[in-house]
């Protein structure tokens, strides 16, 4: 069980006068359990937290208790076991009715080096993927490849993109086909381990004219969101700093054609970075900023120190470049 994140709801939940509180979100479950997964299919819990006068009770079916106490959530204090066909509704109030997102996004030291330990390994299997890759193989032979990598380190990946020469130039986010690579590609990650998702972007050429141009601007636009990345900046902030590196490199229209990321955690995005959005950056947070143009796109996983950024996602087998002074993943040649 995170205490810490227990203290948070409990100080909450007495704010708001409630006395008891149900967790359903899988993001809210795993910020509570300490990583705990409570989903058998994607997105959709199978058990479910009541936190009441300070204790903890797991609701579920009989066909997952025994799993769930003995490989997702350690220290659980109470447990109500109901029949598969008679699960009852949960409560109220409840995380699907009140957003939890705020007490999640600032991490515990022990929930950062967890989310160290998983940027690590993501860039890893991400990498040597990449690296491996060839021309003539398929978006999905590429995706199946990474999902195979990803998963030998017990990461998810809740997203999964790839494309190559002929559908990077198309879509910003390319679900795999069965098309062959070509001079180019790009593979997307964001995983999941333990509740935290990863999120990180690789691109490799085989000789693509094209391609070396457009991802440095790219860089030049990542440069001005993470240089806007401080403790006490906004979401605004960086957004604005975007929209204006996109004008610089004479690309304006980029900034309408995606989202530029925001803070991450527990989901991809916990946060989304739009205009005029006043949430607060604050060290213990992490950020994920992908800008792209059609056929390049960057992004790794920051987190927020007082003594600046920390890249989570860093891949040291990676080929990497200097931009405003930080170490980014240049494009694989």
């Amino acid at each position: 069980m995170n205490r810490q994140a227990l203290e948070k709801l409990l100080h909450w939940l007495n704010a708001k006068g409630f006395e008891r509180f149900f967790i359903l979100r899988p993001e809210n479950f795993s910020w509570l359990s300490g990583g705990g997964d409570n989903t058998v299919v994607a997105g959709e819990g199978v058990a479910w937290l009541e936190v009441v006068e300070g204790r903890v009770k797991l609701h579920t079916s009989r066909i997952e208790a025994a799993r769930l106490v003995e490989e997702e959530i350690e220290g659980i204090e109470e447990m109500e076991v109901y029949p598969w066909y008679a699960l009852p509704e949960p409560g109220s109030p409840n995380d699907l009715e009140h957003d939890l997102t705020p007490l999640r996004i600032i991490l515990s030291p022990e929930e950062q080096e967890k989310f160290r330990r998983l940027g690590r390994d993501a860039a890893q299997a991400l990498g040597e993927v990449v690296r491996a890759a060839e021309p003539d193989w398929t978006e999905r032979e590429l995706a199946g490849a990474v999902a195979e990598a990803l998963y030998e380190k017990g990461i998810q990946p809740v997203v999964l993109l790839v494309a190559g020469e002929e559908r990077l130039f198309k879509w910003r986010h390319p679900l795999p086909k069965d098309r062959p690579l070509g001079q180019l590609c790009m593979a997307v990650v964001c995983g999941r381990r333990q509740g935290l998702v990863a999120n990180l972007t690789r691109l490799r050429s085989f000789g693509h004219p094209e391609a070396r141009g457009l991802y440095e601007k790219v860089l030049q636009v990542e440069a001005a969101a993470l240089d806007a990345s401080l403790p006490g900046a906004t979401l605004s902030e960086g957004i604005a700093a975007i929209r204006e590196a996109y004008r610089v490199i004479g690309r304006p229209e980029a900034f309408e054609e995606h989202h530029q990321g925001g803070i991450a955690g527990y989901r991809p995005r916990e946060v989304l970075a739009t205009p005029g959005n006043t949430t607060k950056l604050s060290a213990g947070m992490a950020v994920a900023w992908n800008p792209s143009l059609p056929g390049a796109k960057v992004e790794d996983t920051f987190l927020i120190t007082e003594r600046g950024l920390e890249n989570l996602t860093f891949d040291p087998l990676w080929p990497r470049e200097t931009v405003a002074g930080r170490e980014r993943p240049t494009l694989l040649e």
